[in-house]
Formats: C-alpha cells, structure tokens, sequence
C-alpha cells in the first residue's frame, strides 16, 4: 500500500469516529439537560371556578328604568354566580355589588329562605361609586349554620329623599363544611393566590371573590391577579364580563 493512500484512509476514519463522538456527546447533553428546560417552564396553576351544580330563584341584576333615577350604562348588579347560588365556609361571609351611580343608599334583608325569618337588616350608604362595594356581614349577626339556605336582597336607592323608586337583587348564600382535604390543602398554600385558586376549584364563591378583589386592592398592577379576576368573572357559569373592568371602591357608610 502507498504512503498517499494509507494517509488518505487513517485521515477518513480519524474524522468519522470524530462525528461518532461528537453525536455521542451532544446526545449525552441533550438528554441531561431537557429535565431541567422542562422544569424550569412549567406553567403556573390557573384559577379555574368550578360551580357547584345547584341553584336558586333569584335575580343578581335590575337594570330597570327608575322616574327618579338617572339612566345608567350598566345595571345595579350583585357579584354572584349565574344560578344565583354561592357557597361559603364563612359564619360572616362577604357580598359584593355594582353599585352603578357615584352616591346612594343600600338596604341588605337576609332572611332565613325555609321559614322566612328576618336574620338581619341593616342600611348603609356609598359615596365612592360608581364602581364595585363589598359589604361583610358584622359579627354581630347570628352566624349562618351550616346546610340552611339564606335568602339575602339588595335594594338600592339612588335618591334616598325618595325611597319609592329602588332597584334590588336577591339570591341565596349557604354555609357548608370544608373537606378534611381541603383543609389540608388550604394549610400548605405558600401563597394567598394558591389559597384563592383551592377555593375556585371547589365551589366557594365567596371566599374566592373575597380574597381575590382584595389581593387586586393590594397590588393593582398585577397582571397574574388581573388575568385571574377575568377568568372568574368570564367564566360561563359566572357570566359577569361587563364587570371586569369596573373599579373596586370603598364601602361604606353605615345608615343604622
């Protein structure tokens, strides 16, 4: 055999084990390293709602026309799901309305739904509307007891010299017992929106309203919360998008 074509033929075998080795190692590395990519972009959990499949009589928004009330863009309107039902944990749980005029006067009746009795009544007013309030029931209220339905109604009136004209809402909130695991879940939460996304998940409307408005008044520049407010209040069994851009205001001025 010649010098030339030995040469050629050590030269020819020296660069294909060279590709064999090459493709070894970035195999190696690829393989190593796809854990970590995919660890590193796992998404965060969403919020999603999940309703409990019930609901009640009720009406959650008055959009009438009132004599002596001005004309509205968007209807006095109680945040609730859109059976007009909503669940809590809460022995003094939290409502939420629009309130669609800057001032006026608000009287909350919650009456026990089975025998009619009047649980509570009480009158406040806002002055920072129009915009979205939060009215939690005082601790001076009998607590709800679990499994009783209650009937609560909303009347507002946008002139409080006048009470003859009023809008109103009404549905129905009940008390339920947490699950064992739930309460575990709840307690490992690292996060206030972890605890917000375990109450969407199992039906607690007004702990997962409630919690979420205020982490939005904390931190109003958060667009995870923003994202997260919208697909509550988007979501079909909740059909409230006209609400999502409302502000949320302070509330209020007690009448009583």
């Amino acid at each position: 055999m010649s010098w030339t074509k030995w040469s050629h033929q050590r030269i020819t075998l020296t660069f294909i084990l060279t590709l064999v080795l090459v493709g070894f190692t970035g195999s190696s590395t690829r393989l190593w390293a796809k854990p970590a990519i995919f660890l590193a972009d796992a998404p965060k959990q969403a919020l999603e709602y999940e309703p409990p499949p019930r609901g009640a009589p009720g009406d959650r928004k008055d959009g009438g026309s009132r004599p002596f009330c001005p004309v509205a863009e968007k209807p006095f309107t109680a945040l609730v799901p859109a059976m007009n039902w909503g669940e809590t944990v809460a022995e003094h749980p939290t409502f939420w309305l629009y309130v669609p005029y800057q001032s006026g006067s608000v009287e909350l009746v919650l009456k026990d739904e089975k025998m009619n009795d009047t649980v509570y009544k009480t009158m406040f007013r806002v002055t920072k509307g129009p915009g979205i309030i939060s009215f939690r029931l005082p601790q001076t209220v009998p607590p709800l007891e679990v499994g009783r339905m209650y009937r609560w109604k909303f009347d507002f009136f946008c002139n409080p010299a006048n009470q003859s004209d009023f809008f109103s809402v009404n549905g129905v909130v009940i008390k339920v017992i947490p699950s064992p695991q739930l309460i575990s879940q709840l307690k490992a939460a690292k996060t206030p929106r972890e605890r917000v996304i375990l109450y969407a998940k199992n039906g607690l409307w007004h702990e997962t309203v409630t919690e979420l408005a205020e982490l939005r008044r904390t931190n109003p520049q958060d667009a995870e919360l923003t994202t997260d407010w919208a697909a509550l209040l988007e979501h079909p069994g909740v059909r409230l998008d006209e609400m999502v851009s409302e502000p949320l205001v302070p509330c209020c001025t007690s009448e009583q």
